[in-house]
């Protein structure tokens, strides 16, 4: 069988090869002089098929000027599970007109009355998330929806500014929308809006899609279930695809008039992240960010959890050895006043502050607390009789009951004991009202390292009094614990 001959087309020199039939090949050794004899080949990532846009979205990786492979990470900046049955008012605005959202374990139901007339109901994350740079912010939903879209219904999910009147119409955004006429992507700059084609998407009623869009200054992309479904390019004049710089999730549910039949969008969970820029953020610094600062967790106790009553004063109460008393603080902070009549006996110590962490269950989170420190000051509110005595502070944690005598077991644990000598008191004979009760070692003990306190235990902010105990008047201390979510 005769062999091809390789020869140039100008210089008729041919190729040669080496006794074992491998052509011969001389590498270029000056790259720098001699670029055009240096092969090259360009590689691209494939993001996406082409399935549904038709042509496959490749992109090429980045290297900076000294050599280095662009890289980054993502970084997470809110995530939700709707798997309880009250709304957490510490995280999301609901607004409702004739159209109702419910929440259940089996997620947040928008339109769950059924209701068939004119209205809107929207819900939406008190907190917002950038739009900026080369960066690329992702909103990830985990929904499904129960019917085909009637006429008169609009639902939108995404990154978006709501109106302020039903149906709730998004003003400046990015989301998809749901309409009779199928599904589609979204941009809108200050309610001027721009966009895909209906998408070839036919949901299956009741099933669960991952829906992501993804966005950055010069286009959007609209992901479903791993599928590049749609993009829109930044419009020429728009310095990005919307006008605000920060966006909130949102997600809403409109009638534009009476609906032609009832239809439900059930939403699961939701993810916001930021990717392309590597932030050094600490787990308290992001349970802070996602779950809420000094406040409770979704699916537990809403609002603060600190124990302070606008425009009243806490009813004076005796702590006790085995229990949160009645009025004391029942929370991560407060207010407690200490009465001294018939008071907690010497050397006994007495609970001041209790706060059980919530257990893990399908509809709570089980979050371990993060303690870095305590702040705590007192006055005397009535005046004394008797005394004075010194006043000893220790922060119980870890334990599985709220009796301070609990011992450990194989299915229970004792509380674990730190002390807190800055906050050791001296409270002399008699001491007047409105005075200060000295703390010489200042009104803030600051851990070294940090405390953690796993679901279904409790911290307790203990007392005790060592001396000539006072038979009557009122102590007030004002607590803070310094603490995050992780």
């Amino acid at each position: 069988m005769a062999g091809i001959r390789i020869e140039g087309n100008t210089s008729g020199t041919v190729a040669e090869v080496t006794g074992s039939n491998q052509l011969k090949v001389i590498l270029e050794t000056n790259a720098e002089a001699s670029p055009q004899n240096v092969g090259g080949v360009r590689f691209f990532s494939e993001n996406d098929t082409g399935t549904q846009t038709g042509t496959p979205a490749l992109l090429s990786p980045e290297t900076d000027e000294d050599y280095r492979l662009r890289a980054a990470i993502d970084n997470m900046l809110d995530t939700e599970t709707f798997n309880y049955a009250a709304q957490n008012t510490g995280k999301h605005n609901y607004q409702t007109t004739t159209v109702t959202a419910t929440w259940n374990t089996m997620g947040m139901i928008l339109n769950g009355g059924n209701v068939t007339t004119a209205g809107g109901a929207t819900v939406t994350t008190y907190a917002e998330f950038p739009v900026f740079g080369a960066n690329i912010l992702f909103a990830e939903f985990e929904a499904s929806i129960n019917a085909v879209c009637p006429t008169n219904v609009i639902v939108d999910w995404g990154l978006f500014r709501k109106g302020g009147t039903q149906p709730f119409d998004p003003t400046d955004g990015i989301f998809f929308r749901l309409t009779p006429a199928g599904l589609q992507g979204v941009v809108n700059y200050n309610t001027v809006e721009t966009t895909t084609s209906i998408f070839d998407f036919t949901f299956e009623l009741n099933h669960k899609y991952q829906f992501i869009a993804a966005i950055n200054q010069r286009s959007v992309q609209f992901w479903i279930d791993g599928v590049l479904y749609g993009a829109i390019e930044t419009p020429n004049g728009q310095g990005q695809p919307c006008m605000s710089a920060t966006l909130p999730l949102a997600i809403r549910h409109g009638h534009t008039t009476t609906a032609g039949a009832a239809m439900q969008f059930t939403l699961n969970n939701y993810n916001v992240t930021l990717g392309g820029v590597n932030l050094s953020r600490e787990l308290s610094e992001i349970g802070n960010a996602m779950l809420g600062s000094y406040q409770g967790l979704s699916g537990g106790t809403m609002g603060s959890l600190a124990t302070y009553v606008n425009n009243t004063n806490p009813t004076a109460a005796i702590p006790s050895n085995t229990a949160l008393t009645a009025n004391l603080v029942a929370g991560l902070g407060g207010q407690a006043w200490e009465t001294f009549t018939s008071g907690l006996a010497a050397n006994t110590d007495g609970i001041l502050m209790s706060y059980l962490v919530p257990a893990g269950t399908i509809s709570i989170q089980g979050k371990r607390l993060r303690i870095i420190g305590v702040k705590m000051s007192a006055f005397i509110q009535s005046a004394l009789t008797g005394g004075g005595f010194n006043s000893t502070f220790t922060l119980a944690f870890g334990g599985t009951a709220v009796n301070l005598t609990t011992a450990e077991g194989s299915a229970a644990k004792a509380r674990r004991i730190v002390l807190l000598p800055e906050f050791t008191q001296a409270v002399t004979s008699a001491q007047a009202a409105n005075t200060m009760v000295s703390q010489p070692g200042g009104c803030v003990s600051m851990f070294d390292l940090p405390i953690f306190v796993d679901p279904g235990q409790y911290v307790q902010l203990v007392v005790k009094h060592i001396g000539t105990v006072a038979t009557a008047g009122v102590i007030a201390y004002n607590i803070q614990l310094v603490y995050s979510w992780v």
